[in-house]
């Protein structure tokens, strides 16, 4: 699962059409201007057209990173995907 901001704040949202079914899946930002994919083949046409990962970790001074998906948090176990969050150093 990933999460990417949209290439521009004036996109609405994007359409993309499965390979093997032929079904579309729209993919509309939220309120935070981010869209959750799910599946690996749309994430990867969504970054071909131009979106990329959201910075939403923050920065996690003496906090834990998610060895799983990077994500920074402030617990052991990350909120994001359930993994395992090593201390970071500095």
């Amino acid at each position: 699962m990933a999460r990417l901001c949209m290439p521009d704040g004036a996109m609405r949202g994007i359409d993309i059409k499965g390979a093997q079914t032929g079904a579309t899946t729209a993919y509309t930002p939220g309120r935070d201007g981010t869209v959750t994919v799910d599946n690996p083949q749309h994430e990867k046409a969504l970054r071909q057209y131009g979106a990329f990962p959201a910075n939403l970790g923050g920065r996690t001074h003496g906090g834990y990173r998610c060895t799983t998906c990077g994500f920074g948090a402030f617990f052991k176990s990350c909120s994001r995907c359930g993994g395992t969050c090593e201390k970071e150093a500095g």
